[in-house]
């Protein structure tokens, strides 16, 4: 309906009532003037904004060191939507355009008297069209009905009407690099469906209406404002939706608006964990660094734990002077160690059974041990070893009873020094038939003959044998894994990172704070079918813990693998998607994405100097999917990153 109106209202610039625009010098727009002494706050303010010196051509204007062309926007559609000019902020090729609108209301009386003489004109052409059976009546008709529904909302409503101009103003360094008409593709494209014309030999008039001393330069000549209701003018402002903003830190910006993204992950309702996604290149390790420092800065109380195979959290942990624990082959590590859970967890959570959940990591531990390492799965030696490992703890003292929980844990050596009673004497472990023992005795015989190379004196895992030599002490702790996953293969590499994962686990349960736990390279873990049983119950317990648990990756495609993986995916509250190389199709699988959404990731900007951002899409449970651009300033981007946002 918008553009139809244009021609048929006709109000000329006195009609027009309650611009906020105030008219200007062409020259003193377009040039900073070089006088010292401006007393009027609006030359000032052109000063400022102006650019030094101006060239004119045809179709394009030199502004400085830049070249720009802009846009002007004859024509909108007749039924925008919410949202209609999104696209035009989320797709690559605008995303370096300025979009800029001027809106002035309209006296409702005057537009009033101008829709009713107008509907008498059409009412009567009409008639004369129609007496004639001339097919032009029809869309007279059309234009008369259009017009009167305008004119009923007007004087039966609140509704107002506005006089809108639009602009899309292109930038490059070169004039031959002005890509405008991608920019006026992506402009004709639904939703936005706008009609963009290039003014030749009027750019210099276009870019001062664009730019934001706040003047309509351009239609002081042309007089070719669009009518429009509120309705519709409010349908074009994402400027003022799609955000939020909660105590807490700055995640980025819109990129739709540039507002900021600011929420606290311990705030979500559905759980505090987080994935991110993105190929090498892409920022995510960089944005996860951003978010630390800025945790850190934001809540002293925070703990924040840093497990790294590859060494690229080495900068953020001595920015926030934290403990670097170096893991290596001599620092004990035990992976049967249980921790008391809290009284008050105990009491909140009814189900929450940690013996049997302990019982269950201890297995999934040997799982990958000996599938992995020993290269001799458990099959069915599985309950055997379960029988030596709950009688390891039984010795201990430790039983299903929470009060038990407080005792030292058994070690690896103790379930070896178990397996080896249960060799000699399989009867006093309710094994009762010669059959039963028979084939007891086979299984512990192997068991024995993969754990005792490994876990002696002297093994290659014997500081996984030992009482664990690490504690939750400082605010910063920084799990370096670079000597582990150097110096032995990708098998031993994940074992190590699940039994520090489980250090980490058992000791968030003790303390007061929150934490927030962040596991880099984190396909270790989730390309292990057997520590996936574990991951997804160690998720759907954190929240009572307060912890955080962040998950970092190269691929979607780890949390596609199984259904745990899925349904840890699920389990985090908060997603964060870097550029990736996945199809699209497998992108609106895994997350549920929209077109639009699949887009954005597939075309994210990646961390570059240039730019000065990386781009990523945050999904955040309950609230929706938001384009995001991840800044630092150049203090964070020196501390944590040697001044480059290049990272992973």
């Amino acid at each position: 309906m918008m553009h139809r109106l244009r021609a048929l209202l006709g109000l000329g610039p006195d009609d027009q009532q309650g611009s906020s625009h105030q008219g200007t010098d062409e020259e003193t727009v377009a040039s900073r003037t070089k006088d010292a002494s401006l007393d009027d706050p609006g030359d000032v303010h052109r000063s400022i904004v102006g650019p030094d010196d101006v060239e004119r051509q045809s179709d394009a204007v030199r502004t400085g060191e830049q070249w720009a062309r802009t846009l002007w926007v004859a024509e909108f559609p007749d039924a925008p939507v919410d949202g209609i000019f999104e696209t035009l902020y989320a797709t690559a090729d605008t995303r370096r355009t300025d979009i800029s609108l001027h809106i002035d209301p309209r006296d409702t009386d005057a537009t009033l008297d101008t829709l009713e003489n107008h509907i008498e004109e059409l009412e009567a052409d009409v008639e004369y069209l129609e007496d004639k059976h001339r097919a032009g009546a029809r869309g007279i008709r059309k234009d008369r009905d259009d017009y009167q529904e305008l004119y009923d909302v007007l004087r039966n409503t609140s509704m107002t009407a506005f006089d809108v101009s639009m602009y899309l103003t292109v930038r490059a360094d070169t004039r031959a690099n002005l890509d405008s008409e991608s920019v006026a593709n992506a402009a004709r494209r639904a939703p936005a469906n706008l009609t963009p014309v290039t003014p030749r030999w009027a750019q210099k008039d276009a870019l001062v209406s664009a730019s934001p001393i706040g003047v309509d330069k351009l239609n002081e000549r042309l007089d070719a404002r669009t009518p429009m209701l509120g309705a519709a003018v409010g349908a074009m402002f994402p400027f003022v939706a799609g955000a939020f903003a909660e105590p807490g830190i700055e995640y980025g910006t819109y990129a739709l608006n540039e507002s900021p993204l600011v929420l606290d992950r311990f705030n979500r309702e559905t759980g505090y964990c987080t994935m991110v996604i993105g190929k090498l290149g892409a920022g995510k390790s960089f944005s996860t660094k951003l978010q630390l420092v800025r945790r850190a800065m934001f809540d002293q109380d925070t703990m924040l734990v840093m497990l790294d195979p590859l060494e690229g959290f080495a900068g953020v942990n001595d920015a926030l002077d934290g403990e670097r624990v170096t893991i290596g082959g001599t620092r004990g590590f035990n992976p049967l160690e249980l921790k008391a859970t809290p009284r008050h967890v105990l009491d909140d959570v009814p189900d929450l059974d940690p013996w049997s959940e302990q019982i269950a990591w201890v297995l999934t531990f040997f799982d990958t041990f000996f599938a992995h390492v020993a290269n001799n799965p458990l099959d069915d030696r599985k309950q055997t070893l379960r029988r030596a490992v709950q009688e390891a703890y039984a010795r201990q003292g430790i039983t299903r009873d929470p009060t038990t929980h407080t005792r030292a844990s058994p070690t690896i050596r103790d379930v070896i020094a178990v397996l080896e009673d249960l060799l000699d004497a399989p009867s006093e472990f309710g094994y009762v038939t010669a059959g039963e023992q028979e084939r007891v005795q086979d299984d512990v015989e192997t068991l024995l003959t993969d754990l005792r190379p490994s876990f002696r004196e002297g093994g290659d895992l014997t500081n996984l044998a030992t009482e664990t030599e690490f504690d939750l002490d400082g605010d910063v702790i920084y799990l370096d894994l670079h000597q582990e996953e150097g110096t032995r293969g990708r098998s031993e590499t994940s074992l190590m990172m699940q039994v520090l994962f489980n250090a980490v686990y058992e000791r968030a349960k003790q303390t007061d704070k929150r934490v927030v736990f962040v596991v880099d390279e984190a396909h270790y873990l989730m390309a292990d079918s057997t520590s996936l049983e574990f991951l997804e119950t160690a998720v759907r317990h954190s929240r009572h813990y307060d912890l955080s648990l962040q998950f970092i990756t190269q691929t979607g495609g780890e949390f596609a693998l199984t259904p745990e993986a899925r349904t840890i995916a699920n389990l985090c509250s908060m997603t964060v998607i870097h550029r990736v190389d996945e199809a699209a199709e497998q992108l609106a699988e895994w997350f549920g994405l929209s077109e639009r959404e699949v887009n954005w990731v597939q075309t994210a900007k990646a961390g570059n100097d240039a730019d000065g951002y990386s781009e990523a899409l945050l999904g955040v449970d309950e609230e929706g999917w938001f384009p995001l651009r991840v800044r630092a300033s150049p203090f964070e981007a020196e501390v944590i990153g040697g001044g480059s946002i290049e990272e992973g």
